[in-house]
């Protein structure tokens, strides 16, 4: 007849608390979310007690992480095109993209992860700044020996020729069909 108790703690360092941007999709995401919390807490509110956190049980207590893995274990059975990660494995996957589509910027990324150093950032994540440098070599090889008779794959468009925004590349990505979507989200996470 033992029980458990889940215990909220203040966070490790001042630095853990940050500020990170939020996209529009995900301001959407968070108010319908955020209703949900407010039905659950009029459905019953007498045995309703808001534990303050953003992601909580019907009846309001803090959701216990052993929960949170269990969900994304069963959301990954369900989805076996995905290879399997650890839970933790999001914020490496995160991370990972951040610094690929900022360029490597570190330090921006750093403010989003909560690394306390750049070094720690850069060490953690080495294989992003190998693939890259492999990445960097090819484009001076192509940029400085290619023959000329031959066009570089990485040229800027001619004058005339159609460009597209990364906001036009992905509403186009937003539009298209399923199956696109899904060998598009199993490249990402590979």
């Amino acid at each position: 007849r033992s029980t458990t108790s889940l215990i909220l703690k203040s966070t490790k360092t001042a630095s853990s608390c940050r500020t990170i941007f939020m996209t529009s999709a995900l301001k959407e995401e968070l108010k319908k979310w955020l209703n949900q919390l407010a039905t659950d807490e009029r459905k019953d509110p007498t045995r309703y007690h808001d534990s303050g956190m953003l992601f909580r049980l019907p009846n309001g207590l803090a959701v216990e992480p052993v929960l949170i893995r269990k969900k994304f274990l069963k959301w990954q059975d369900a989805h076996p095109e995905f290879p399997r990660i650890v839970f933790h494995g999001l914020r490496h996957s995160s991370a990972t993209y951040q610094l690929m589509i900022s360029g490597g910027d570190v330090k921006a990324v750093q403010g989003t992860t909560g690394h306390a150093t750049a070094d720690m950032l850069v060490n953690t994540y080495a294989h992003i700044q190998q693939s890259s440098r492999v990445e960097l070599g090819k484009k001076f090889e192509e940029g400085f020996y290619a023959k000329s008779e031959s066009p570089s794959p990485q040229a800027v468009p001619a004058a005339g020729e159609p460009t597209i925004s990364m906001t036009a590349l992905l509403e186009l990505l937003k539009n298209a069909d399923p199956e696109v979507k899904a060998q598009l989200r199993l490249a990402l996470l590979t």
